[in-house]
């Protein structure tokens, strides 16, 4: 017999089907029909317990069964059940490394692959002049951080003719930016004409793209977004093939969409002045501040003007003073033909970033 909890509250024999046997054994006809006729759960349950006859005319009083026996044979079932449930738990851990093995047996697994995180800067380049220099087959940086400066380009100089000369593909996304940066450009310009022998490739973008570098679509290095209040330097080496072929890909569908550069820079005039800010080199016709180009990228991503005061920490009067204000300056009423003049301006090209340090220290910086 099943051993059922679905009758009554738990007890395993309910309230009614109590009633019902003391009525049966009482032969109490009125009572049983009445009970059976308002729960005739209450009669299934005497029977799957054994409490009743079995072999009598429907329309009389079942006769009773001696509830020892009933009770008995309850409790084997019940210790029988029990059996059986710890032999299965026994069975379990068994049943589990048969069953892993099969499944291990099928999955793909590549020995030796994982992402280490790095958070010292030191170890971080040192690890990163080991990939890049041991690079055997392609390098593809993607360097959203601007421009760099004069001692970046002198080291990264050797390194990338070496990697060159030994036939290694070299691709690099830059920021817009460095079109309008002299020694970038510069080095650039350079590399891109090599005479005999291989080339680098570089292309440039506006507006935001990830940082990453892939050596030979084996390793990849890229900025921490997982450890929080991580080191601006702190990365991650990957080997996990999977993970890298898809940042490869994302690498390739951004470098569709960037602009072949080989050095030549945008006509500029003058100087920036203090608007463009440390990093900026001369863009014509800039007109706004550092912290209104930081207002215009937070409204031009779709962020409330509210939601933009609290980001860059100013109040929200303060902000609506910046937007009249530039308003004002280009001769538009909405903030749809405000976002639009921005987009098409030099202000929108503006590199505001900070120093070129990123995510993965200078040397993160240094592959071209």
């Amino acid at each position: 017999m099943a051993i059922t909890s679905a009758h009554g509250d738990g007890r395993e024999l309910s309230e009614n089907a109590l009633r019902l046997y003391g009525a049966c054994a009482i032969r109490n006809a009125e009572q049983v029909e009445a009970i059976k006729a308002a729960h005739p759960e209450a009669h299934a349950e005497l029977v799957d317990w054994g409490l009743i006859a079995l072999d009598q005319p429907a329309d009389t009083v079942p006769a009773v069964r001696d509830p020892k026996g009933a009770l008995q044979r309850r409790f084997d079932d019940v210790l029988n059940a029990a059996e059986r449930q710890v032999a299965l738990l026994k069975a379990l851990p068994e049943l589990a490394q048969q069953l892993s093995h099969a499944y291990d047996s099928v999955q793909l697994r590549i020995p030796g692959t994982a992402s280490v995180y790095l958070d010292d800067s030191d170890v971080v380049n040192a690890r990163l002049q080991d990939v890049v220099g041991g690079a055997r087959r392609e390098i593809l940086a993607s360097q959203p951080g601007g421009p760099r400066d004069q001692a970046l380009l002198d080291i990264a100089m050797p390194r990338d003719v070496a990697a060159l000369d030994r036939g290694v593909v070299l691709r690099t996304i830059y920021r817009e930016t460095v079109r309008d940066h002299g020694p970038t450009a510069a080095y650039a310009a350079q590399m891109t004409s090599r005479g005999p022998g291989r080339s680098a490739q570089y292309r440039t973008m506006p507006g935001k793209f990830e940082r990453m570098i892939i050596v030979d679509r084996e390793t990849a290095v890229v900025p921490d977004y997982i450890v929080a209040e991580s080191p601006p330097h702190a990365a991650w080496i990957i080997t996990d093939p999977a993970s890298v072929v898809m940042l490869a890909r994302a690498f390739e569908a951004t470098w569709m969409r960037a602009q072949p550069w080989m050095g030549q820079l945008r006509a500029r005039r003058g100087d920036a002045r203090d608007t463009v800010g440390s990093r900026a080199s001369a863009l014509d016709g800039v007109r706004t501040t550092r912290r209104q180009r930081e207002i215009m990228r937070n409204l031009c991503d779709g962020y409330s003007q509210e939601t933009t005061a609290k980001r860059i920490g100013v109040s929200k009067r303060t902000l609506e003073d910046e937007v009249a204000s530039m308003k004002e300056r280009w001769g538009v009423g909405s903030m749809n033909e405000l976002i639009f003049h921005y987009a098409q301006s030099p202000d929108c090209r503006v590199d505001d970033s900070a120093s070129a340090a990123g995510p993965a220290g200078a040397e993160y910086e240094t592959t071209a």
